[in-house]
Parts: C-alpha cells; sequence; structure tokens
C-alpha cells in the first residue's frame, strides 16, 4: 500500500513535468536548419495532411520546381514531415522581403489589414489569388511586401518607418478573452502584446509589427499588454503566430527575434 506521504512527496514533480517536456517523436534531423540557411524568396511549412500535389496547389509553385528546390523530397513525395519547412522559390527576381500564411478565418481584406498591402499588390504579387479571393486555403504562404508588384501598399503602418528592437518572443493562447486594447481575441488571431515600456497606456494598439526569426517575416497587429514578458524589449506572440515563425516553437518555448514598430 502507498502511503500518503510518499503520494505529496511526489506531487511537485508530476505538477513541473509538461513545463520541460518534449515529445519523444522529436526528429533531430528534421530539414529545417538546412531550408532556412537558403536564400529562399518564398517557404512553405508543412502541415496535416499535406502531399506535394497539395502544396502545389496552395502555393502555385509546379511539381519540377518544388522537387528542385528541396531535393530530400523523395521521388513518391512519401517523406515530408509536420513542420518540415520547404523552399518554394530562390530566384533573385521579383523576391519577396515578406510573407503572409493564411490561417482560418481569412480573407483578403483581412490578410490586407493585418499586413497593411493593398488589395492590388496582394494580387500582383500572389497570381494564384482569383479575382473573387475565393481559392485562399489555410497554410498558404503569401507574398505581401517586395514582390514583383511593388511595395506594401498604404495602410496601418506595415511597411513604413519605425523602430526595430532585438528581444525575446514568447506565445500564448487568448482563448476568446479581452485584450488590453478593448477587443475579443481568439487563438487564431494574429496578434502581439507588447511589454509595458512599448504597450504605452496603449498608443500603438491596432498598429502592424513586422517580427522576423530564422529569414522569417510574419506581420502581427498589437492588441494586448505583456507585463511579464521577458526583457524590456520582449513580446508575446498569439500560438498561431509563433509557430509561423519556428515550426519548432513547441520544443524551443521561446526565441530571439527582431521585431519593428511603426512610427
Amino acid at each position: 500500500m502507498v502511503s500518503y506521504k510518499y503520494i505529496v512527496s511526489l506531487l511537485p514533480l508530476v505538477l513541473a513535468a509538461p513545463v520541460n517536456a518534449s515529445p519523444a517523436s522529436y526528429n533531430a534531423n528534421a530539414p529545417l536548419q538546412e531550408i532556412t540557411k537558403r536564400q529562399c524568396s518564398r517557404t512553405y511549412t508543412v502541415v496535416g495532411g499535406d502531399t506535394c500535389f497539395a502544396i502545389e496547389g496552395k502555393t502555385g509553385v509546379s511539381d519540377a520546381d518544388l522537387h528542385a528546390s528541396n531535393p530530400s523530397i523523395n521521388s513518391g513525395c512519401t517523406n515530408l514531415q509536420i513542420g518540415q519547412v520547404l523552399c518554394l522559390s530562390g530566384g533573385s527576381s521579383g523576391s519577396c522581403t515578406q510573407t503572409y500564411t493564411v490561417v482560418g478565418g481569412d480573407t483578403c481584406s483581412v490578410i490586407e489589414s493585418r499586413t497593411g498591402v493593398s488589395d492590388a499588390n496582394l494580387h500582383a504579387m500572389n497570381p494564384a489569388i482569383n479575382s473573387g479571393c475565393t481559392n485562399l486555403q489555410v497554410g498558404q504562404v503569401l507574398c505581401v511586401s517586395g514582390g514583383s508588384g511593388g511595395g506594401g501598399g498604404g495602410g496601418g503602418g506595415g511597411g513604413g518607418s519605425g523602430t526595430t528592437y532585438t528581444g525575446i518572443a514568447t506565445y500564448y493562447n487568448p482563448n476568446g478573452g479581452f485584450g488590453a486594447c478593448g477587443s475579443v481575441l481568439q487563438n487564431s488571431d494574429m496578434i502581439v502584446g507588447l511589454g509595458p515600456a512599448h504597450y504605452n497606456g496603449g498608443a500603438h494598439c491596432g498598429k502592424t509589427v513586422a517580427v522576423t526569426y530564422g529569414g522569417k517575416t510574419i506581420s502581427v497587429t498589437v492588441a494586448d499588454l505583456c507585463p511579464g514578458c521577458q526583457g524590456a524589449e520582449g513580446i508575446d506572440l498569439t500560438e498561431v503566430a509563433m509557430s509561423m515563425l519556428d515550426a519548432n516553437y513547441i520544443f524551443d518555448g521561446k526565441i530571439t527575434v527582431q521585431w519593428t514598430l511603426p512610427n
């Protein structure tokens, strides 16, 4: 019979376990590092259910180019791994300096609002989007700045002047709660919480912040305060935003990023 005292002594270990838990299925040989070192103008992160055909449909890349840019994919395309980052293009012409990955509920107008790109430029840089914007797919990577269609367009501080900081990014799920800026926040929202020094009483609520890590850049909207952010330049991203920057975010927990706050 196990004594009560013995059970109590185990409780701290049980409660602490999830903090540093790492799934046993983690593949240390995944090609993330190899791919991100290349000068890819577009990348795509493999999600559950993906096949080469599905990826090609989402991104508009040809089967030949997909295999040529990613020699690790076998001829039958049977060795894709969730979280694997694929190179979609690496040419110098029309290279994309900022990308956006489509999430559930996105429309062209939502993407344009989040990133500051104009509707004309979004379509010019992403010819795979039809005129009615009815063929967006979750996981599709769009170019929102630097492509052949020109700059990021006008809008709420997406590509204008600003101050760039280097700090630690963590992540959280708002779960439908109210953010400090006053709006209800969902787990699927591309948002960021700023530390007290930068939140500045809500002065930057609604602004679009560009966050860069490992050669990838995403756009997020200031919607929350992060009183517990790590360091003076720390930020807190929603989990969906963090996953777009770092395919191994679950294992990394926190990453050092560069982020630009518009003036």
